[in-house]
């Protein structure tokens, strides 16, 4: 896979988490309005998915697309996956009430991880000195990783909430 080949498939995987991210939370929404709920519960949880959805995401395939393509193409994939959330992601911060600092932080996290696994992957290509061990060690990795975050995604909702 070519590395304009791994940026498109990030960016169309991030705009279908977006559009399904949108499809949740609107329903989620529209619900909660029926039945006389708090809205805004449903916009902080959409925020936290998002979070932690991309994270893990980032984790598992950007870590590889650093290891196939290097850090440039890596960050590149990373960016194409964390973005197109954004919109979603500025909706959602309107309509709950966490903090504008703390969106700005998890965005930020987000995109340092990415441009950090992206690293991480073309080091491991560097050091292993095969690009096909280098996939599979990264690949592995970075589910270990996703499944650490994953375990510790109520430590992450206190740090941002």
């Amino acid at each position: 896979m070519n590395g304009m080949l791994s940026r498109r498939s990030a960016a169309l995987i991030g705009l279908a988490f977006a559009a399904a991210l949108a499809l949740w939370w609107l329903g989620s929404t529209r619900i909660a309005l029926d039945g006389a709920a708090d809205a805004g519960r449903s916009s902080a949880q959409a925020l936290h998915a998002a979070w932690l959805v991309r994270g893990m995401a980032l984790l598992l395939l950007g870590l590889r697309a650093g290891a196939l393509h290097g850090w440039r193409g890596g960050g590149a994939a990373a960016l194409g996956l964390a973005a197109p959330a954004w919109p979603v992601v500025a909706l959602a911060w309107s309509a709950s009430a966490a903090p504008l600092a703390s969106v700005l932080l998890a965005e930020s996290i987000l995109l340092a991880a990415g441009a950090t696994v992206a690293y991480l992957g073309s080091v491991l290509r560097r050091v292993l000195r095969h690009a096909e061990r280098a996939e599979v060690v990264a690949t592995s990795l970075g589910i270990v990783l996703a499944a650490c975050l994953w375990a510790a995604r109520s430590a992450w909702s206190a740090l941002l909430s």
